[in-house]
């Protein structure tokens, strides 16, 4: 039996365990929650090594993107080192590879995406998803420096690339911890840029973002997001949402993050990004439409 564990700077209250069978491999996938601590999740991925045969890291990415432009991420830097041999993802290569697949996945409803406002709120962790919705027609608001930097400002898609090449080299420094929410703030409530919600019709990104600044309602919006549980989808239909597009499949009732998802394409043998498409198809990984309201 393949095991497959991914190591998360969130919440242990999000773990699971799961059996799968895929394509007649049994698969053993694992999330494990270090609660914010970035020294436990070394040691944990330090124990774990060779004896998993993948392992994805949850809650820091290797680098900061726009596209082709990156940065080094000290923290997902930091965690990548501690493992010397057993394959380390951190989702990128899901996220590059299918992300974009939802945008087709809600032309194929018959939901026009042309003209619509977008809310990207981070697209230096989602850069292919926000490229591909504005693609597909949409506005694209960048929400970064409201989210990740507590600014009272989104900017347009555009702008936050031409920016981000001349600010991302210095604001990569910035402890991870005042970026992005870790451990149970991932689930403590706040509404400090619930305002952005009020005129994007579609919100997509990462869902810890999109959670820990939900507004009271979000009556007809499309939701793109991964890593949503059972409670999360009751929420989000709770708050009036209309549909919530998950960019991965539900293993019981949790839709798995994207670094589980690419660890699982590497156990099995995917090892280059192309790849990772053929594989998710094979085994019916694709987005799925959602109608809540």
């Amino acid at each position: 039996m393949l095991r497959v564990v991914s190591v998360s700077l969130g919440t242990p209250r999000r773990n699971y365990r799961y059996r799968l069978d895929l394509r007649g491999t049994p698969v053993l996938v694992e999330r494990l929650g270090c609660g914010g601590d970035l020294n436990e999740a070394g040691r944990l991925l330090e124990s774990l090594e060779g004896k998993a045969a993948a392992l994805g890291l949850g809650g820091a990415n290797f680098f900061y993107q726009v596209r082709e432009y990156r940065v080094p991420c000290p923290a997902g830097q930091y965690l990548k080192q501690r493992v010397k041999g057993t394959p380390l993802v951190d989702g990128s290569g899901w996220k590059e590879a299918v992300d974009p697949w939802s945008v087709a996945a809600l032309q194929e409803e018959g939901i026009k995406l042309a003209g619509r406002t977008a809310l990207v709120v981070s697209v230096l962790d989602r850069s292919w998803l926000a490229y591909a919705l504005a693609e597909a027609g949409c506005r694209v608001l960048a929400g970064d420096p409201a989210f990740a930097l507590k600014l009272p400002v989104s900017l347009s898609l555009p702008s936050f690339a031409a920016i981000a090449r001349c600010t991302l080299p210095l604001l990569a420094r910035i402890p991870l911890k005042y970026l992005y929410p870790l451990g149970s703030r991932q689930e403590a409530p706040g509404r400090g840029r619930a305002f952005l919600y009020r005129e994007a019709d579609i919100i997509a990104g990462n869902w810890h973002f999109i959670r820990s600044h939900l507004p009271p309602t979000l009556k007809g919006k499309i939701v793109i997001a991964a890593g949503t549980t059972a409670e999360d989808r009751r929420l989000l239909q709770q708050l009036g949402a209309r549909y919530l597009v998950t960019t991965s499949p539900l293993w019981g009732e949790t839709a798995p993050s994207a670094n589980m998802l690419e660890a699982v394409l590497v156990a099995l043998g995917a090892t280059r990004k192309d790849a990772y498409a053929a594989l998710a198809r094979e085994l019916g990984w694709r987005p799925r439409v959602l109608k809540l309201n």
